[in-house]
């Protein structure tokens, strides 16, 4: 039997650390941990509530892989 996989910003395929993004975005992650990059214009999460009720939400590749590796498609 499959466990559901949670819908959290972890687990969705379209969400990233803000702290890894490139210069001057990365500066937000103090305030917004989160950014979601399912538009062409990315949004800033300042709470990752609203990945629970999204209704764009996408899992990664598979569970248990590192974010990292799925944004990358590895």
């Amino acid at each position: 039997m499959t466990t559901p996989i949670e819908k959290t910003a972890h687990a969705c395929r379209w969400a990233v650390p803000t702290l890894f993004l490139p210069l001057p975005d990365w500066l937000d992650a103090w305030d917004t941990p989160w950014t979601c990059r399912r538009d062409p214009q990315h949004r800033t999460l300042e709470s990752t509530d609203e990945c629970l009720t999204c209704p764009r939400w996408d899992a990664r590749a598979a569970p248990g892989t590192h974010w990292l590796l799925a944004f990358l498609g590895i």
